[in-house]
């Protein structure tokens, strides 16, 4: 994970090598009861999209669940908004990965440290909201 400053958001790469500030997405912690503001750029991460694609299948099949925020019925994950997934959804999307990254060891260990993260995460938070910027 590349971290710069307090003010940015740390960068979590697998093969990504292009421009910063491309497509991605941006993970944080999903706080139900607190203003987003609350949130500093160091808690969260940016996954630029095509790293995002190794660990898209198993936080699809996260879906479909019920928006805690509107009530909404969510089907699938959106890549040009806000996807507030709730803790209960995880454990399923987490077990799933820590059997990812076959034979690959930066492959597993990009995945650990995406798991890593969620974990510390949840451990105070009601979930995770993933937001796409395509």
């Amino acid at each position: 994970m590349s971290r710069k400053s307090k003010n940015a958001v740390p960068v979590l790469r697998y093969k990504y090598e292009g421009p910063q500030r491309n497509i991605g997405f941006t993970v944080s912690p999903l706080i139900l009861n607190a203003a987003k503001d609350v949130l500093k750029p160091e808690q969260m991460l940016f996954i630029y999209d095509e790293d995002f694609a190794y660990l898209r299948p198993a936080i699809s099949r996260a879906f479909p669940f019920t928006d805690p925020v509107t009530g909404e019925e969510l089907n699938a994950l959106d890549p040009c908004w806000d996807n507030p997934i709730p803790k209960d959804r995880w454990s399923a999307v987490l077990a799933e990965l820590d059997q990812a990254g076959g034979a690959d060891p930066e492959l597993r260990r990009f995945v650990q440290q995406f798991t890593v993260w969620v974990r510390h995460q949840l451990k105070q938070a009601d979930g995770i909201e993933i937001t796409g910027n395509l």
